[in-house]
């Protein structure tokens, strides 16, 4: 029996879609500018040379913000995640990525991906707890270690899908305290969260690779609770420094428009599909791709810094479908 979303969740079906009225489009970008009774068609999006769309979103080419590996390195550079990140973003070669990663400093030497899928994911969710089921976050920051290795910060998050109970995990290594350490901390962020993103992305790569096999994916509930911690050290504490510190991109409210748009009012030609008219839904895949092709075309600050002033506040994003 499949899962039912609940309706904050919910996208247009194959069929829906269909009955609307296609128009078509020439580039990826024209899809911002379809009307909620309108649908478009595009190709197959994810590159020759993987087997599926899972296996790009595992090895496919990925975003590296610059990386230090040592505190020391950290400190003298003196940027915050959110500055790497834009210089990153705003020189892309293509736009075929399936997402951005960061390596940590210490003993934990994984490095953590995050896909811009899951930003904008854990922003729906983050939206949602202001409908009602508020996502509940407990920090424990009192420890003299805390400014050394980070805060522990208890994340209860609701689900997404129908008569399903909340979701519950620590996150470790958060960043609370302004202090040298901050840079260190916030690149060895982690969590003892195992959902099915994360249980089933396992991943192997050649031996004489540089980095490990061992890779943290980041998902959408921990980005959630993190966008909360943010909030509420803000609201409560007057503290920057989780925002200041932040690993993930948040969105604009353009680009959740766009992003919804994929998931209601496009429509992929796949020639490898046993249905007549060849038609699916974009997969995840195809999703990361095209918004990594809005960042090319608009950098950073277009798509993936939140501003007050132009997309209001963050937790009032209109995720509804119009």
């Amino acid at each position: 029996m499949q899962e039912k979303r609940k309706t904050f969740f919910r996208q247009s079906t194959l069929s829906e879609i269909k009955k609307k009225d296609f128009v078509e489009v020439t580039g990826l970008l024209e899809i911002l500018n379809l009307k909620s009774n309108e649908y478009t068609i595009i190709k197959e999006l994810v590159p020759r040379g993987y087997e599926s769309a899972r296996k790009f979103m595992k090895h496919g080419p990925e975003i590296k913000p610059k990386r230090f590996y040592t505190l020391e390195q950290a400190v003298k550079d003196g940027r915050t995640p959110v500055q790497l990140r834009e210089l990153a973003f705003n020189n892309l070669k293509g736009h075929d990525y399936c997402g951005y990663s960061f390596l940590s400093i210490g003993i934990d030497r994984r490095k953590r991906k995050v896909s811009l899928c899951e930003c904008l994911e854990g922003e729906r969710i983050f939206a949602y707890s202001h409908k009602g089921a508020v996502i509940k976050v407990r920090a424990y920051a009192d420890a003299k270690r805390v400014r050394r290795e980070g805060a522990e910060v208890i994340i209860v998050v609701p689900s997404r899908t129908e008569r399903e109970k909340r979701i519950e995990f620590k996150l470790i290594n958060v960043p609370i305290i302004d202090s040298p350490e901050k840079y260190k901390i916030a690149l060895n962020i982690g969590s003892d969260h195992s959902c099915p993103a994360k249980r089933f992305n396992i991943r192997y790569r050649y031996s004489d690779d540089k980095e490990s096999s061992g890779i943290f994916n980041i998902c959408v509930h921990e980005i959630a609770g993190y966008l909360k911690l943010i909030e509420q050290e803000w609201e409560e504490n007057k503290n920057i420094i989780p925002l200041q510190m932040s690993q993930f991109a948040i969105p604009s409210q353009e680009t959740v428009n766009y992003y919804l748009k994929f998931e209601n009012n496009v429509l992929v030609r796949d020639e490898n599909l046993i249905r007549k008219d060849k038609l699916r839904k974009p997969n995840r895949a195809e999703k990361e791709i095209a918004l990594w092709a809005l960042v090319e075309a608009y950098g950073h600050d277009r798509t993936f810094f939140a501003k007050s002033s132009r997309d209001g506040n963050l937790r009032d994003y209109n995720w509804m479908i119009s």
